[in-house]
């Protein structure tokens, strides 16, 4: 049974390419696992009864002639061996045993076989631009004619009995000679023989015949985030330092083990880039002295630059700049700015280096005088002002007046453009250039550096700051503006929020401005932790003095968040924000505070009350703005599109938010949780349903770990939403009872911010529990009353209601309320809930044993859905339609979801269900439940009888 993660589909791409015959070729970086998926095949080879011959290239044995060949023939039985040579004319019989098995040999050789084609170039799959390495004819033709007929033999001999399968290793490095016999014997032999080759970086299939030709090449990928995460869980990492491997990895596995030793007990490096065990910065060090001069001049200068891109650096006289960098990108030493190891080097994509240390790695290879002699290069190439004095400053470490005002004068410009990293950046170097007669402007060009990093979350280049700050006998306001500054980085603890804030709160001391600036972010705070009376309470503080210094700029701040607090109460929101719009204006707020502006708070006031298209414009017209901006901003508003969109139906865009978000997040070093939800809601309505339970899953463990409250909700919300879609009703109804209890105890009481209710009430009645679905929904409606902007979660909850009904068999009751539910999904633009709404009362019509019309009602969803391009809903209506079509000639695993193979798989490895659960963030029950869903979908009824069946190779 397959250990391997995230690479059953490859291993069944490669299966199914064997089965029609066709050879193959696995190609990736170091350490990505090419030689685990050979060994995968090896075993299940075996299992199946073929006989597995393997060889492996080394690059020490490349020039030993015939050494893979002999390597493979070692692996033959002897009496196969005998009897071939036996049956070889008596002249020839000595030299091809010397070639096969290295015995004494003669001089007499064989005549050539016209069908041999030698070539005298290098073997297939040699690096672009390599030596050719030892000719081919080292070993003469008639003898290569000799072994390759004499191994054609031999393969034919044994695979009478069973298949054959080669897997070469590394085939780059193998010998020439054992390539040209070996792909002589293969062609000649067809489907009888399978081969699958690994080829290690830079290392493509060219024409020459005389090597491996003709093969499919399937590139290994790195791991998604989810994989790398299931990789690291027996190490007992949490998901999000986890997920932080995964990053600075890029997805390779075997680099994604070793940094994890490195985290193991410090998660508090999260958000930081992960530091090397020196068993590891040894090995990459090693593979950038291996690189040729060029490709590592070229990343000696990415590694100086701030955003390298291919266009930069040839700019700065690497002519050669694409090709060296996908070298460099084969070997796994950089991904471009999306994280893709294979991709397309031409662009002006970023080059980032993976691990991020490598950077250093290479710079601590080179001497300082020369590294400053590259900044002074760089400096004439720059096309940005700001770019030109950040090399300028870099080349000489020396206080300059000059200099640190003009970097002082590059950072603001920078910071106006958008490049806020840059700006930090730029901000911290004037104040390390300035002499001391610029005290003064030191301390506030560090706190500027820090209020201008924090948003980011560019958290290295504010602890560097922060240590220079604090000597820099700063005023008592830099002070304050510096801890609230520290407030923002993103995986601060909530206890650590809580002294940062507190000392801030001491430092501002009787200036009204700067204790409301600190109230405020406590405000902030308490309602990302779920206190909504605290944050009130906070906010109106803040609002008064805020007022009585006349700052309407930061008053407009606190009442907006004033306002959200008020919202979850049932305080009056509308009118407290339309004050806050009135002293800042109707558009988004300054960059790194857009997402709490009153604009902002404006448009996702819009999406609580369903006004969708009203929601959907004004944060489109602020992701224009924001998109160059704080990334905290960015993720913020991304994450509103994607819930406006997943509402309202649109589910391409939705996919590409959602992307977009992830790379965000990355970029800036953000808390993973918050990414996952915005993934999973995108996977819940336009993706796979089994992903968006296992991101909300791991959203709301990383959430709880973080003190999250908030994520915590949400990530709830989904995760029921995708236990009861999979058929866990008891699991969803756990998730969502835990958001009502949450709510209880905070007092909140607007139902259109979570929006859970109409999902308890229909996991509830699924449960039989309909009592308990009653009384949630009149806590529901009773929530409404006299509140406006609530007809969309009227809807909802009248589609619930409905099928409480026809649980109770009063169906002309839920006919009326589905009529009444779609008429205000179609008018409000909740489309998908329009659908959802036509599916239920597909179900209706069936319960009433009227197929016609139920069939009709399915049909009319799929169309829906379809257009909407909501993929989970057309897979589940089309599944309704003609369920018999899903598994009709399907392997047994893929007729599961993706989390019930892998609960299959843990079973037939012999798991329990508690170890199970912990792998797969689910209960126990959830497991049994699934388990059950497993047995009737693969029609077994044990455990055993499971393990059985996916033991057998055609599983």
């Amino acid at each position: 049974m397959s250990r391997l993660v995230g690479r059953r589909g490859l291993l069944a791409a490669v299966t199914d390419l064997l089965g029609r015959g066709v050879p193959v070729a696995l190609q990736g970086p170091h350490g990505i696992g090419r030689s685990a998926l050979l060994d995968e095949l090896e075993t299940a080879g075996g299992a199946a009864g073929q006989l597995v011959l393997r060889a492996a290239g080394v690059p020490a044995e490349r020039s030993l002639p015939l050494a893979a060949l002999r390597d493979l023939v070692a692996q033959l039985p002897a009496a196969a061996v005998d009897q071939v040579l036996q049956a070889l004319p008596p002249t020839s019989r000595a030299p091809v045993a010397d070639g096969l098995r290295g015995t004494p040999s003669t001089d007499t050789h064989p005549e050539p076989d016209p069908g041999l084609e030698p070539s005298t170039g290098p073997v297939s799959g040699a690096p672009s631009g390599a030596p050719a390495g030892p000719p081919l004819l080292a070993v003469d033709e008639p003898l290569l004619v000799a072994l390759g007929r004499a191994l054609q033999a031999l393969l034919e001999l044994v695979s009478r009995r069973s298949r054959v399968l080669l897997l070469l290793d590394d085939v780059q490095w193998l010998d020439a000679e054992s390539s040209v016999v070996v792909g002589y014997a293969r062609r000649r032999l067809g489907d009888r023989v399978g081969l699958v080759a690994s080829l290690g970086p830079g290392d493509g299939i060219d024409s020459d015949p005389a090597a491996l030709v003709d093969l499919h090449v399937l590139t290994v990928p790195p791991l998604e985030v989810a994989e790398t995460i299931d990789l690291l869980a027996p190490l007992g990492l949490p998901a999000q330092v986890a997920h932080r491997v995964h990053l600075d990895a890029a997805g390779v596995p075997a680099l994604a083990l070793a940094l994890a030793g490195a985290l193991r007990d410090q998660p508090a490096l999260l958000g930081r880039p992960v530091p090397l065990p020196v068993s590891i910065e040894r090995v990459l060090r090693q593979r950038l002295l291996a690189l040729p001069e060029d490709p590592r001049e070229t990343l000696l200068r990415a590694a100086l630059l701030h955003r390298p891109t291919v266009r930069q650096l040839r700019r700065s006289g690497r002519i050669a700049a694409e090709e060296d960098i996908r070298v460099a990108v084969a070997a796994g030493l950089v991904v471009d700015g999306r994280g893709a190891h294979l991709a397309d080097a031409s662009g002006d994509g970023e080059v980032r280096f993976t691990p991020a240390r490598l950077a250093s790695v290479l710079l601590d290879l080179t001497p300082a005088a020369r590294r400053a002699a590259l900044h002074e290069e760089l400096a004439e190439a720059a096309v940005r002002p700001a770019e030109r004095a950040r090399h300028r400053a870099l080349a000489d470490p020396r206080p300059r007046a000059d200099l640190a005002r003009e970097l002082a004068d590059a950072a603001r410009d920078a910071a106006a453009a958008g490049a806020r990293d840059l700006a930090a950046e730029l901000y911290v170097l004037a104040a390390d250039r300035a002499p001391a007669d610029l005290a003064g402007s030191r301390a506030e060009w560090l706190a500027t550096g820090i209020e201008t990093a924090a948003p980011g979350n560019h958290v290295d280049l504010v602890r560097g700051a922060l240590a220079d700050f604090l000597d820099a006998a700063p005023t008592a306001e830099q002070t304050v503006r510096v801890r609230l500054a520290l407030a923002e980085l993103a995986g601060s603890p909530a206890g650590t929020l809580d002294d940062v804030l507190a000392v801030a709160l001491s430092d501002a001391g009787d200036d009204d401005r700067l204790v409301a600036m600190v109230l405020l972010q406590r405000s902030r705070v308490a309602l990302m932790e779920a206190r909504p009376e605290e944050s009130i309470r906070r906010a109106e503080q803040a609002v008064e003095l805020l007022g009585r210094a006349g700052d309407d700029t930061g008053r407009a701040a606190a009442l907006t968040a004033l306002a959200a607090a008020y919202r979850w109460l049932g305080g009056p929101h509308d009118a407290t924000l339309a004050r806050a719009v009135d002293l800042a204006g109707p558009g988004p707020g300054a960059d790194g505070l857009v997402h709490t502006s009153p604009g902002y708070m404006a448009a996702r006031f819009a999406f609580y009350d369903d006004r969708l298209e009203e929601a959907w414009s004004a944060f489109r017209a602020m992701l224009a703005q924001v998109e160059r901006g704080a990334g905290t901003d960015e993720a913020h508003v991304l994450r509103c599109l994607v819930e406006v969109g997943a509402r309202a139906g649109h589910g391409r865009e939705v996919v590409e938010y959602a992307a977009r978000a992830a790379r965000v997040g990355a970029e800036f070093g953000l808390d993973p949780h918050t990414a996952w939800f915005v993934q999973a809601q995108a996977e819940l309505v336009a993706g796979d349903l089994d992903r968006a339970r296992r991101l909300a899953g791991q959203g709301a463990s990383a959430a709880e770990d973080s003190g999250d409250a908030r994520y915590l909700q949400r990530h709830l919300v989904l995760l029921g939403q995708a236990l009861l879609r999979g058929g866990d009703a008891e699991g969803a109804a756990r998730a969502l009872e835990r958001v009502r209890g949450m709510e209880q105890r905070s007092r909140v009481v607007d139902p259109t911010v979570n929006r859970w209710q109409h999902e308890l009430v229909t996991a509830l009645v699924r449960l039989g529990r309909l009592e308990e679905a009653s009384g949630v929904l009149a806590e529901a409606r009773r929530a409404l009353d006299g509140r406006s902007g609530t007809d969309g979660v009227g809807a909802q909850l009248d589609r619930a209601e409905a099928e409480l009904l026809t649980a109770r068999g009063d169906a002309e009751g839920a006919v009326l309320l589905l009529d009444r539910a779609a008429k205000v999904c179609a008018d409000l633009g909740m489309r998908v809930d329009q659908g959802r709404t036509l599916v239920a009362r597909a179900h209706l019509e069936r319960r009433r044993r009227r197929a016609a019309a139920a069939r009709a009602g399915l049909e009319e969803a799929l169309a829906l859905f379809t257009d909407l391009r909501a993929r989970t809903w057309v897979e589940q209506v089309r599944a309704e339609l003609d369920p018999a079509a899903a598994t009709v000639g399907t392997p047994l695993l893929d007729r599961l979801t993706e989390t019930e193979a892998r609960i299959a798989r843990e079973v037939a490895a012999g798991a329990s269900n508690r170890e199970i659960a912990a792998r797969t963030y689910v209960s126990v029950k959830t497991v049994e439940a699934t388990l059950t869903r497993i047995y009737r979908k693969l029609d077994v009824r044990s455990r055993t009888q499971l393990a059985s069946l996916l033991r057998d190779p055609g599983a």
